[in-house]
């Protein structure tokens, strides 16, 4: 199993079943009777094909909150067109404002944001359904297109293009709209900076050692500073490659909104990442641990994040079919016949 797998399926207990056998039905039939909540990821139309689509299984339980996520969602021209995170990212305007403006080749987030975006926007529709649920007594169908997130997500731009008929271009580095705000070269590597306005823009000057961008008139106030950037630029390369990150937060730090640019690892190594418990240590079936990234969401109640590791495919296979009330002897019996299955033997 790959260390992917580790960190998605922490938490959750595993049933295999095959949902095309005629027996599927009666067990998740008699498994959708006892939840609040159904998440499903096929294309859509698959989960109906099944016998297991909204319309039936709200039939069993009224109450059920059942949520689809997919690439285009349950309606439209696209609906029935598969996707993945590239696709979105492509095609919900994301890829056209990464990068570097002198390089007109497409840039893709490092990260799958489309997934994420997803599944982030997924949890909450499921929890608004709940909490409408509370009120009406009913549930509902909760249908998540993941190109319809990366629109959501784009929401300044978008607002911005249909307001003014803007497109923002790629900006590389910096902020379109403020400047400095960007990442900047220090000697050992990459600072972020933000919060340099025009009321202290001569102080941050002075700071930096460059009195001379402080009665810069192309500098003037954060207007020109932008429109100028492009000569603005490679004069703070120029002055801030001549300290360390760590000197340069030190400076900076009281007056300006300033940090490391962080690679993964030195990320994991933050004093404030670790002080939160953002990196922790999960058991797995082999007996050994992975390090994983944990939950950002804190309560101040009850206790979250990444206690448990991933389970064995089907670990839980028996528990839950007596949870919904198999005998032992039906149990086995729908493993024989291959309905069900056990946790296969896994090496090291």
């Amino acid at each position: 199993m790959s260390t992917y797998f580790f960190s998605v399926n922490r938490g959750k207990k595993s049933l295999m079943i095959d949902l095309k056998a005629p027996e599927a039905k009666e067990i998740i039939h008699r498994i959708v009777g006892e939840v609040d909540v159904l998440t499903e990821n096929f294309s859509p139309g698959t989960m109906d094909r099944l016998g297991f689509g909204y319309e039936e299984l709200s039939k069993i339980n009224e109450q059920l909150v059942y949520a689809s996520t997919s690439g285009f969602g349950h309606t439209g021209p696209y609906r029935d067109r598969g996707a993945v995170d590239i696709i979105v990212q492509g095609m919900g305007g994301v890829m056209s404002t990464t990068g570097h403006e002198s390089d007109p080749s497409p840039s893709r987030a490092g990260f799958t944001i489309g997934d994420i975006a997803a599944g982030m926007f997924t949890a909450v529709g499921v929890l608004s359904a709940l909490v409408e649920r509370g009120t009406s007594g009913k549930g509902q169908h909760v249908d998540v297109a993941m190109l319809d997130t990366q629109v959501a997500l784009l929401e300044n731009l978008v607002i911005r293009h249909l307001g003014t008929g803007e497109i923002q271009p790629r900006v590389g580095l910096r902020s379109p709209n403020y400047t400095p705000h960007q990442a900047l070269p220090a000697s050992d590597g990459w600072i972020v900076l933000a919060g340099v306005k025009d009321d202290n823009w001569q102080l941050f000057c002075g700071m930096i050692g460059a009195d001379e961008l402080a009665i810069d008139e192309r500098f003037a106030n954060n207007q020109l500073r932008t429109q100028n950037y492009k000569e603005l630029e490679p004069l703070l390369f120029q002055v801030m490659s001549k300290k360390t990150k760590s000197e340069w937060i030190e400076i900076l730090s009281e007056h300006f909104l300033i940090g490391p640019m962080n690679n993964i690892a030195e990320m994991a190594q933050d004093p404030q990442v670790n002080h939160r418990n953002m990196i922790v240590d999960v058991p797995t079936w082999t007996g050994g641990s992975l390090k994983v990234s944990n939950t950002p969401v804190k309560h101040s109640r009850t206790l979250g994040g990444a206690i448990k590791g991933a389970s064995k495919p089907g670990e839980h296979t028996n528990e839950i079919l007596e949870t919904v009330g198999f005998s032992r002897e039906e149990i086995n019996s729908l493993i024989d016949t291959g309905v069900v299955a056990i946790s296969p033997t896994i090496d090291d």
